[in-house]
């Protein structure tokens, strides 16, 4: 996502959201639609992770708490991408076997 200049968790969310408008054009978001609402709710605080910082890192003593506000919002998002992964997958195996 770099090619765009959408770096870091900003990119990373775009990029998880348009995944997942690619899945729904290609019809297969109606197999896995709870797994991707996990997903979509991890591009969400991925997002809101890349706002955070904007405007308030200039005004003193906001700098701490921004960086902790940023880190909970990555951390949430990592683990909802996580569980909608573990658990597409999980699906998508059980119907294999």
């Amino acid at each position: 996502m770099a090619l765009f200049g959408l770096e870091g968790t900003l990119g990373v969310g775009i990029g998880l959201l348009l995944g997942l408008a690619l899945l729904k054009y290609g019809g297969y978001a109606d197999a896995v639609k709870r797994e991707l609402s996990y997903i979509a709710a991890g591009a969400v605080f991925l997002l809101l992770s890349s706002v955070t910082g904007t405007g308030l890192e200039a005004v003193p003593g906001f700098e701490q708490a921004i960086t902790y506000i940023n880190i909970i919002f990555v951390v949430v998002a990592f683990l909802l991408t996580l569980i909608g992964a573990v658990l597409m997958a999980v699906q998508i195996f059980a119907k294999i076997r």
